[in-house]
């Protein structure tokens, strides 16, 4: 199925004539013109705001955690700056209409304009020092000059754990970006920190489902759309407001730009977060994979394998997984975006050390140091960052999940929504009956006016309840 829609992508790619449908489009523009016989001028981004108030201080001057080498946040004007910028590709309106269509995907209303995309190469930094990392930047086409874009800050799924494994170098992808740029937003898909394609090498695995580095880098890659020239986004300005949407790794993502952005980039206006298929309690998560051998044991053992690196902790991987896997699958998840390292392993003594085993097994894992700590401080029900909650009535979290998701186990995200919502975050909840790890696909309706509303700054109400509602029929929902 992925081989098929990765070829119908190729082949879109190659149709970038096709004039578009002004009927088709959003409410919003007045039709369209040729925005290359138009000069636009527009307000330049603004600068980066990294901290600047007590609160957002305390975590940017001391932002390690877990025993990790101590270090703070950079504050410099470099942040988001472009260091390269791609020539576009692009997609026909028709094309991906009919892509969707093939693929049974619902949609709130028929494919919007032509989108083009573009590859930057941007900076931002990792544990305090600056580097470089990449995305992909995706702009409808054809629209009337003089507008401006709302950002859309797209978050992938787990796609590999070593450079180009990201959205930069995946079909897919660059896709799912371009259907929703086509509804009128600027769309960034960033590669996550180590998943770079044409930057200069990450030293290390990516440092899978820890919060801060891939929320920072997630920021950075927005702050480097918004400093492209008109004509390298479709001829249009672009505003400072954006809604994070991402599904499982990237749900996680989502949830942690919801909590580090009024540190870390406090000049840009978050309107929303969607995040769908969340691992939003790690911890319950992963003691889970450890406890049992299910699908999500491989999520664990990779968590294992990649984040003790960014804490330091790399040489020490025989106190978490068994051997030969704390040697192997490192070497293995550095050589290809998918490898099958995994496959012979067919027990959780296979996978994981007998310590780890015993403290999961005990419920005790959070205390077994210092690895219970690096999964306490990323996940979103335990991690000892508080939220600061500076965000209008208009703000909103999604929080979607699948009645039957074989990898996020619902039960334990239900939990976790319920906790989060009574610690104040303003949250609501639709859970996909009959869905499984694909409930993104499932909800899209949901989603895309969802972030319509936030964008719009309708208020959002907060459920009567922090109970996580029953399971529903989402609108798309395959016949």
């Amino acid at each position: 199925m992925r081989t098929s829609l990765a070829l119908l992508v190729l082949l879109a790619a190659c149709d970038t004539a096709e004039a578009p449908d002004a009927g088709a489009r959003l409410d919003s523009g007045p039709g369209e013109v040729d925005a290359g016989s138009v000069t636009l001028e527009c307000d330049p981004a603004p600068s980066p705001q990294v901290a600047g108030t007590a609160e957002s201080d305390a975590l940017a001057d001391d932002a390690a955690r877990c025993g990790q080498a101590p270090h703070g946040w950079v504050r410099d004007p470099a942040l988001g700056g472009l260091v390269d910028v791609g020539a576009p590709s692009g997609f026909g309106r028709r094309i991906l209409q009919g892509l969707a269509d093939g693929q049974g995907v619902v949609l709130p209303r028929p494919i919007g304009s032509d989108v083009e995309l573009r590859t930057i190469r941007y900076t931002t930094q990792d544990r305090g020092a600056l580097v470089e990392s990449t995305a992909v930047v995706a702009y409808p086409t054809g629209l009337a000059p003089g507008g401006s874009l709302d950002a859309l800050l797209f978050l992938h799924g787990t796609s590999g754990f070593t450079a180009a494994c990201g959205p930069t170098e995946d079909a897919t992808a660059q896709l799912l970006a371009a259907v929703f740029a086509s509804f009128g937003y600027l769309v960034v898909a960033p590669d996550f920190l180590g998943l770079e394609s044409g930057a200069a090498s990450y030293p290390n695995l990516h440092p899978y489902l820890v919060g801060q580095p891939t929320a920072i880098a997630s920021l950075d890659a927005l702050r480097a759309a918004l400093r492209l020239d008109p004509e390298q986004r479709g001829n249009a300005c672009a505003t400072t407001r954006f809604v994070s949407v991402g599904g499982s790794q990237g749900g996680h993502a989502a949830l942690w730009i919801d909590r580090l952005h009024p540190y870390y980039a406090r000049e840009l206006d978050h309107a929303g977060v969607i995040a769908t298929v969340p691992p939003a309690d790690l911890l319950g998560q992963v003691a889970r994979g450890m406890r049992e051998f299910v699908d999500a044991s491989q999520n664990s053992a990779a968590f294992w394998a990649t984040a003790p690196a960014w804490y330091g902790a790399d040489d020490r991987l025989d106190e978490v997984l068994a051997a030969p896997l704390d040697v192997d699958l490192p070497a293995a998840l550095m050589s290809e975006c998918s490898p099958n390292e995994f496959d012979s392993v067919a027990t959780v003594e296979d996978a994981f050390a007998a310590p780890a085993l015993e403290a999961a097994a005990a419920g005790t894992l959070a205390d077994y140091a210092p690895w219970g700590c690096f999964l306490s401080e990323n996940g979103l029900t335990t991690t000892t960052v508080p939220r600061i909650n500076d965000e209008p009535d208009s703000y909103g979290i999604f929080f979607v999940t699948g009645s039957e998701d074989p990898l996020v186990n619902t039960a334990l995200e239900r939990a976790a929504y319920t906790a989060l919502c009574d610690a104040g975050l303003p949250l609501t909840y639709l859970e996909c009956e009959g869905a499984d790890h694909g409930a993104t696909t499932w909800a899209l309706p949901e989603l895309i006016r969802f972030a319509e509303a936030r964008l719009a700054d309708e208020p959002f109400e907060r459920p009567a309840s922090c109970d996580a509602p029953a399971a529903v029929r989402c609108e798309g929902t395959p016949e």
